[in-house]
């Protein structure tokens, strides 16, 4: 059978990098071969490990916002 190869868990789409390979045939491959060298490299697609990462940045300014806020309306 053909292989399809590993897709992104987020989005669907096909890992670049990576071989499309049968489950079996990625056991003899080495582990730089499995992944790639990034933050969920492997499992995720560099599109949505950049968005989860603004994401996370976004949601920890906007808790610094808020305390600031917080802190000039005690004054």
């Amino acid at each position: 059978k053909p292989a399809k190869g590993p897709r992104c868990g987020d989005c669907g789409l096909a890992l670049s990098g990576i071989p499309a390979l049968r489950p079996r045939e990625y056991t003899r491959l080495n582990k730089s071969q499995k992944s790639v060298s990034r933050a969920y490299g492997g499992s995720r697609c560099s599109t949505c490990v950049r968005t989860r990462i603004v994401r996370a940045f976004l949601i920890e300014e906007q808790k610094i916002v808020k305390k600031v806020l917080k802190a000039q309306g005690k004054k």
